[in-house]
């Protein structure tokens, strides 16, 4: 079977870092990253695997309006970024396979 192919979304990834504040650990966020990409989805794959089952091309990654994905392949946290990107695409597809399926 063919692979489905998404219209071009966009996800917001949170960053953050954790620092120490009045002798605790705490997370602080310090930006955003707005990631443009296309979604595909292969129903013949194992629904166990979800990087067989799912895959993104990344379309931009941008930060404070600035593309930065090249400085991010550079960095090689390119990688990282596609991986968070096929996750959240997942999660948003199967919410929507359940959602058709329970209705």
């Amino acid at each position: 079977m063919q692979k489905q192919e998404f219209k071009e979304q966009v996800f917001i990834l949170p960053l953050k870092h954790k620092i120490v504040r009045d002798l605790k650990i705490v997370e602080e966020t310090i930006g955003e990253l707005h990631i443009g990409f296309v979604g595909y989805f292969d129903p013949s794959a194992s629904p166990i695997d979800v990087y067989e089952r799912y895959s993104v091309d990344l379309e931009s990654v941008a930060w404070n309006g600035a593309d930065v994905k090249d400085l991010l392949a550079y960095t090689e946290k390119l990688d990282d970024i596609e991986e968070a990107t096929i996750r959240h695409f997942a999660r948003q597809h199967d919410a929507s396979l359940t959602q058709t399926i329970t209705q």
